[in-house]
């Protein structure tokens, strides 16, 4: 668990500063920018982020499955890094054909009620380019067991940048036309970044060893290609496909609106995200050692603990949403109930701990892949219904769907295939906890003071929380973690 910690930690704090940066960043751009252009900006990151899943050719996957198989630092890990740029430049060059085959059809279903994603619509495919390269780049150091740089440049610096940018045109430095240009080249920066980095600690190997790559190895690595292709372009396609059906049937100005509530949702996953980046690696090594157990034991203590924090951050946003709307301009009202929605679907994944992580390194992996295909039907279906009759509040309960149905089929096929039950009496523990530590909090009376309010509610919201998790040992990890931290100012719990 030494090596699972330390990069977790680090992992965890970047997370953690890029979340209050990020948090700083979404009031900005919704109080800063129009609805139309905060609608622009969410659309092409999420085309981007859509296209780029295909254009890796399921090889972000592939590296953290077999790269312990290439690991060899005086060979070169036998040149894994040739085949993986290889592999994705090819990715991308379909990719690009295929936009330009389709780019008349998108400028058409896009022209009445997108025309600012219009406008700039030709900066999708060099954002897509830095996405996709970024995406298996940092795949490879992960694998590497050095999984810390590529947290640092995206959920950091990036921000801090964009903070700085938001900053310039705040004071009127830029026009939109800068602006975005900008805000692009920051998008893209972690990529040249990552490039750098990976040459100056001496990993860059770009020469194949022949022979290596026996006949077995190769038709293994090809077959898990082509189902990750299917699961990563399916699983982009329910991740961004909600802002893209909002674009489309409402325009981009409520497209604008679902972004920014949409990130306060996520907030709850940012613990996850930091836990799965070295998470895979670790799971990959153990399925190769065929260490069952072991797996069995991560999957417990991240379910653990995941919902632990999970619930502490839901509860906080819940006791406090009016106060997060009234940081908001009133325009974004209509976003309450899409942060409630969004929110509570990213907390049930939280609650599932790395099932997703063991199902995809595992030999059943291709369940996973019709997993997510059926999850893209049901996302699909449930957006295209409940969008006309909720709004954004419809494909918000349709993102909702889909994590939640997703969860329950990847727990259901880890229990019935390897026996593996991560709940237990703490899982109860947590639940009444949350009930009663989020009854204060939405019991207390505003305080006249929008700042003083948030700061007091969450004081006792989380103090409840954090002293009843303690009295009740219901989350292990969690109490150790707390308890060490609090010896250091001479507290004892």
């Amino acid at each position: 668990m030494g090596i699972i910690e330390k990069q977790a930690t680090k992992n965890a704090i970047y997370s953690y500063l890029g979340a209050g940066l990020g948090f700083i960043t979404v009031m900005t751009l919704g109080n800063i920018l129009t609805l139309s252009e905060n609608g622009v900006l969410r659309i092409l990151v999420s085309y981007a982020a859509l296209f780029s899943q295909f254009a890796n050719l399921g090889f972000t996957s592939v590296t953290i499955r077999f790269f312990p198989y290439f690991r060899n630092k005086d060979t070169g890990h036998h040149g894994f890094l040739f085949y993986a740029l290889v592999v994705t430049l090819i990715g991308f060059l379909l990719c690009y054909i295929t936009f330009l085959f389709f780019q008349p059809q998108l400028i058409e279903s896009n022209q009445s009620k997108s025309p600012l994603f219009i406008t700039y619509l030709f900066y999708l495919m060099p954002l897509t380019f830095f996405t996709v390269f970024f995406n298996i780049l940092d795949s490879y150091l992960r694998a590497s067991y050095n999984s810390v740089i590529g947290s640092f440049t995206k959920e950091f610096l990036q921000r801090i940048l964009i903070l700085i940018l938001l900053l310039a045109y705040f004071l009127n430095f830029l026009e939109f036309n800068t602006f975005i240009l900008l805000y692009i080249s920051f998008t893209c920066l972690p990529t040249l970044m990552l490039v750098y980095y990976i040459i100056k600690q001496k990993e860059w190997h770009i020469k194949p060893i022949r022979g290596f790559l026996s006949k077995e190895l190769r038709n293994e690595m090809l077959k898990l290609s082509f189902y990750s292709i299917l699961a990563g372009g399916a699983g982009a396609i329910i991740v961004n496909i909600d802002a893209i059906m909002v674009t489309q049937i409402l325009g981009e100005e409520k497209t604008g609106i679902y972004g920014i509530a949409f990130y306060f949702g996520t907030i709850i996953l940012i613990p996850a995200r930091s836990l799965y980046r070295i998470m895979s690696s670790v799971v990959a090594e153990n399925f190769k050692e065929n260490k069952i157990q072991e797996i069995h034991k991560l999957y417990k203590q991240s379910c653990n603990s995941q919902l632990a924090i999970g619930i502490l951050l839901y509860i906080g946003i819940c006791a406090n949403i009016d106060n997060i709307m009234h940081l908001l301009r009133p325009e974004f009202a209509s976003g309450k109930n899409v942060i409630l929605i969004v929110g509570a679907g990213y907390l049930i994944e939280m609650a599932t701990g790395i099932n997703q992580v063991i199902l995809a390194n595992s030999k059943y992996y291709r369940y996973d892949t019709f997993f997510v295909i059926f999850l893209v039907l049901i996302t699909i279906a449930a957006n295209w219904i409940l969008i006309p009759i909720y709004g954004i509040t419809g494909s918000a309960i349709a993102s909702a769907i889909a994590v939640t149905l997703g969860n329950a089929l990847r727990y259901l096929i880890l229990y019935y295939k390897y026996k593996m039950q991560p709940y237990n009496n703490n899982t109860l523990k947590l639940i009444l906890i949350a009930v009663v530590a989020i009854l204060p909090g939405l019991l207390i009376p505003y305080l006249y003071n929008l700042y003083l309010d948030i700061a007091i509610r969450s004081l006792i919201v989380g103090g409840v929380f954090i002293l009843l998790l303690l009295k009740t040992e219901a989350a292990p990890e969690i109490n150790n973690k707390i308890r060490k931290n609090l010896k250091r100012v001479s507290v004892n719990i």
